[in-house]
């Protein structure tokens, strides 16, 4: 069952998102199934009831990557909240206003053996910063990876 937070009269889906980084400054991006081909993301999904966000952003990477973290997560002080629109949620029959994602930096091995999960991601692959931003279909998600960028750097 998918947690959420009720704030302000508005009831929000939990989610993690990971910058997922290797030790020569390049940024693991997913293509879920449904994006355009050339249109890339950040892994993560939602968080279930009863799970802190620190837990759900390992669960969702070793479903999605196949990667096991062993290492301390470290959680960005940037969030992505957006709000459906009344037509989005009346189309898509949602009982919640919109999501809220906890974002967080994960260092991998640019080697690190990736077992992506078929039933969501088709496709992952590294990026240098540059081609990262270009990659992302939507303004709003450029605008969180470099927040996540300023404060990884900070």
């Amino acid at each position: 069952m998918a947690a959420f937070l009720h704030e302000g009269g508005l009831k929000l889906r939990q989610k993690v998102r990971a910058v997922v980084v290797n030790d020569h400054g390049e940024f693991l991006l997913v293509r879920p199934h449904g994006y355009r081909e050339g249109e890339w993301t950040l892994a993560g999904g939602g968080v279930e009831e009863g799970e802190t966000v620190h837990q759900a952003m390992r669960r969702e990477i070793a479903e999605e990557l196949g990667v096991t973290l062993e290492v301390e997560l470290e959680q960005l002080p940037v969030g992505n909240r957006f709000i459906y629109s009344a037509e989005h949620k009346a189309k898509k029959a949602l009982d919640h206003d919109g999501q809220e994602a906890a974002m967080f930096v994960v260092r991998l091995r640019d080697d690190a053996p990736l077992a992506l999960q078929a039933e969501e991601i088709a496709d992952a692959r590294w990026f240098t910063v540059t081609d990262a931003l270009a990659a992302f279909p939507a303004a709003k998600q450029r605008e969180v990876f470099e927040a996540c960028l300023n404060a990884i750097a900070a």
